[in-house]
């Protein structure tokens, strides 16, 4: 239940703004541009919105469901589904937060190979990145939410720097609008989901807020900042790049990047590297959190044991992945099964929690009238 968490380790409403916003900003936004153009061409922009919007939707389901069951999903999934299935419901969505994380973290570490150090191996950079992961989830659900709130200042640099690429835009590029049918734009509009990915840890740290239910606007905040960051470097991308050239900018918002000159800095794009660390750290953290909390409530235990585990499978899933294919692989897989766990089973909890409801409702209604 929610009174379970103590006051002293929750935060206040205001942070799930920066909690729903901060997972979603992660590596993805160096180059997602050349896969979303494959669908609809120019008019891809379009399903930036559509699919920010759509996650809008499943944000309300989601407070819907948590605001009326009251604990987090591990206890949901009980609720629903019985010990035995509830609790394999659990592990496949403890597989799916490691799965995220695995996706995150080894695609960080190929842009920091291909861009910055194209010698170093995969494990030497985790033996720096681990420690530090592991350091930051040990301070618990307020320190991770700390980070996440520095973490939104660091793409600010990006975005001021898409100053520099609009000298070079042509606006033709983005036009004629509405010209690709609705299958076209579909297909962007599931491309675009993996990038609003993130938002669905409200199923578990629902509990580590204070009020809850009044963090909700926050919340649709903090999305609503996503789509419009995504719809600007978007607009930007497509301005700058002809889809010929996009559709072979495998780090597209990287390469923009490469144009910005300031006296002092040679290379920016190395800056963007270095600082995307930063960016991507709230969704490391919520999904090792997540990862741990799932296990944790379901077998007990001590959390340290669990993030112990899951840090070393990180550390060799991470050297398993070694080129670009396997890690294209990773990153459609995850993201297919992120889509279908948030169209498909996101509102089939919703489903249950407003029968549930309805049930309930009409069973006081007719407890009253005795």
């Amino acid at each position: 239940m929610e009174q379970s968490v103590k006051p002293n380790h929750q935060v206040s409403p205001y942070f799930a703004f920066i909690l729903i916003h901060g997972p979603q900003i992660g590596v993805g936004v160096l180059g997602y541009q050349r896969i979303l153009i494959e669908g609809a061409g120019q008019d891809s922009w379009i399903a930036v919105i559509t699919a920010g919007l759509a996650v809008s939707i499943l944000i309300a389901m989601c407070y819907y469901i948590l605001n009326f069951e009251q604990c987090d999903l591990s206890d949901i999934h009980r609720i629903y589904f019985g010990r035995i299935f509830g609790g394999i419901a659990n592990l496949a969505w403890a597989l799916y937060f490691f799965a995220l994380l695995i996706t995150i973290y080894r695609t960080y570490i190929e842009v920091v190979q291909v861009w910055m150090f194209p010698l170093t191996k995969t494990w030497v950079i985790s033996i720096v990145f681990v420690p530090l992961l592991y350091y930051i989830i040990m301070g618990g659900f307020r320190v991770i939410s700390g980070m996440i709130y520095f973490s939104i200042l660091f793409p600010l640099p990006l975005v001021i720097g898409l100053i520099f690429p609009m000298d070079y835009a042509h606006v033709e590029n983005i036009l004629p609008i509405l010209e690709h049918s609705a299958k076209e734009l579909f297909i962007s509009h599931k491309t675009m989901t993996y990038e609003y990915l993130g938002f669905e840890f409200v199923l578990l740290y629902y509990p580590f807020i204070k009020n809850a239910h009044k963090s909700h606007k926050w919340a649709q905040g903090g999305n609503l900042l996503t789509i419009l960051i995504y719809l600007i470097l978007t607009l930007v991308s497509f301005m700058y790049f002809s889809q010929g050239q996009l559709g072979h900018a495998i780090w597209a918002t990287l390469t923009m990047a490469k144009i910005i000159e300031i006296p002092f800095i040679q290379r920016f794009e190395y800056v963007i590297i270095a600082m995307w660390l930063f960016v991507i750290l709230p969704g490391l953290c919520l999904t090792s959190w997540g990862f741990v909390r799932m296990f944790k409530k379901q077998f007990g235990g001590k959390s340290s044991w669990y993030l112990r585990l899951v840090m070393v499978l990180l550390f060799l899933a991470a050297i398993y992945f070694k080129d670009r294919q396997a890690i294209n692989l990773l990153n459609d897989k995850v993201s297919k099964i992120g889509y279908y766990l948030i169209y498909g089973y996101i509102p089939f909890l919703f489903i249950i929690a407003f029968i549930r409801k309805r049930i309930k409702t009409k069973k006081a209604q007719r407890n009253a009238s005795l």
